[in-house]
């Protein structure tokens, strides 16, 4: 998939991916207006989505409703590299969830495509177009 970049007014991007568009935005101290998150909040709200994606095919394909259901990620540095991070996601279960699946759940939000890209390490390469 190609994802073109618009350079909109301020310091306002658009990502153009098939069908859809994604605007970002910068904090007011970076000269934004903070009307859009900005594209690193984007790169931490991929992980969580991901993994309530493979919960819920979990789910679904266990007619397990999924109602009640919510993830919560936070981070932190690690150590004095800035970017160097630690990645919690907490699953929050309605009362009733069946126990024997609690495990199984916890592994299919574990395949996550999102977060196995980022383990494999992947490589960038930022170069001018011909």
């Amino acid at each position: 998939m190609n994802i073109e970049i618009s350079l909109l007014d301020g310091q306002k991007l658009q990502a153009n991916l098939g069908q859809h568009q994604i605007i970002s935005d910068q904090s007011i101290s970076a000269g934004g207006e903070e009307s859009y998150p900005e594209p690193f909040d984007y790169f931490l709200a991929s992980m969580p989505l991901c993994a309530g994606f493979y919960i819920r095919k979990f789910c679904d394909s266990r007619g397990i409703s999924t109602e009640g259901i919510k993830l919560t990620q936070e981070h932190a540095t690690i150590g004095e590299d800035k970017y160097h991070k630690r990645f919690s996601i907490s699953v929050t279960l309605p009362q009733g969830f069946p126990d024997k699946y609690k495990k199984a759940l916890l592994a299919a939000a574990n395949t996550c495509t999102v977060k196995k890209v980022i383990q494999a390490m992947p490589e960038f390469d930022i170069q001018i177009a011909d």
